[in-house]
């Protein structure tokens, strides 16, 4: 705790009177919650894998140490703020997310080409103060001027049925994620039926991890009958660490990252599909928007739900992916309106087959 609290403050989180003191209270949760609310994480006030990882790396200052190409790859704020300096100059550094990869480091070669330094791809002190003399007063650039994906987002190279697709179950495992509601799954008084969970068996409360497995396997199964290669970071009711799912993808060579998720909201009103894809003060990827709000739509116009607009967020499954990547959550588990969507088999079919509609739509756009 003293740990958090002193990076807090470090960063120039207000800590309230009492300060560093070890002490969880609401001075310190509202300081998280600002922190995750600036970095684009899940504002709840928790210190998770996420958070934690975040908060170390935030620690970096430009210019404080050496920056080149490795492995394990460097990250933190100063990488974050050399590919925003590189973009902005025009040196497409690839999305902002802080970790110095292949792309980071042709930026910084061709920077250092242009600029007339020596081509060696290491950063220090002495390069960033090239870059700070011919940036235009020393700014950043805004979402508005950020360098656009290739294609401007758009589906470019690829058809759909020459892509490897890295396919996400969120949770499993010890980690069942949300569930629904009991009053969703009780009996119908005029059939007299319970609701059936996704294994056909009789099931009063059904676990997220479970539904997002099983609309999965089926998402795969069409995928691959449409000729695609699809890699499953689950294929059964298993733990898989979250920074372990996006390595999944890196090493299978993916051209897309689709994480599966469901909602919940304590109130049983809430309803509609949602989509994120990665954002990061100010930077944002036009390919995973564009995918997310084309999945988002299908799903909205299938299911007979509202579409929620898709956000940007900076989760870790979007942030460590080498290729484009959206986590899409199809409805809220918590929804009342949840036993009137049908039989949960039929509902993951369904889903499955919306979401593969969404992909087919944004891949028909040339």
């Amino acid at each position: 705790m003293l740990d958090i609290q002193s990076r807090l403050r470090r960063l120039g989180y207000d800590l309230g009177t009492d300060g560093v003191d070890g002490y969880f209270g609401e001075d310190t949760r509202k300081a998280v919650l600002e922190f995750q609310q600036y970095s684009g994480l899940v504002a709840d006030g928790i210190v998770a894998e996420n958070t934690w990882c975040e908060l170390v790396e935030a620690r970096n200052e430009p210019g404080e140490r050496l920056l080149y190409l490795r492995i394990p790859p460097f990250r933190g704020a100063d990488v974050l703020f050399l590919q925003r300096s590189l973009n902005c100059l025009g040196f497409n550094a690839g999305p902002e997310d802080g970790i110095l990869g292949t792309q980071t480091e042709r930026a910084i070669l061709d920077f250092q080409k242009n600029a007339g330094l020596v081509m060696d791809g290491m950063v220090d002190e002495s390069v960033l103060k090239v870059m700070a003399r011919v940036t235009k007063d020393g700014e950043l650039h805004s979402s508005e001027s950020k360098i656009p994906d290739r294609n401007g987002g758009y589906a470019g190279g690829k058809s759909l049925q020459q892509l490897t697709v890295a396919i996400d179950p969120g949770h499993g495992g010890r980690d069942p994620g949300a569930a629904s509601c009991p009053e969703s799954a009780e009996p119908d008084s005029k059939k007299g039926k319970g609701r059936t969970g996704v294994s056909g068996k009789a099931a009063s409360v059904l676990a997220e991890k479970d539904l997002n497995l099983t609309v999965s396997r089926h998402l795969a199964g069409i995928l691959e009958a449409a000729g695609c290669r699809v890699v499953l970071t689950r294929s059964e009711d298993v733990e898989v660490p979250l920074y372990d799912r996006p390595v999944i993808a890196n090493m299978a060579g993916a051209d897309l990252f689709l994480s599966i998720h469901h909602n919940a909201n304590g109130s049983p009103c809430a309803q509609g599909a949602s989509g994120y894809y990665f954002c990061r003060q100010g930077y944002y990827s036009e390919t995973g928007r564009m995918i997310a709000g084309h999945i988002v739509a299908s799903l909205a116009k299938d299911l007979k739900i509202p579409d929620i607009p898709v956000l940007g967020r900076n989760y870790a499954v979007l942030r460590e992916t080498e290729m484009p990547a959206v986590m899409i959550e199809p409805f809220f588990l918590t929804s009342g309106d949840l036993k009137k969507m049908g039989d949960i088999g039929d509902l993951a079919k369904r889903e499955a087959e919306a979401l593969f509609k969404g992909l087919k739509e944004y891949f028909a756009i040339r």
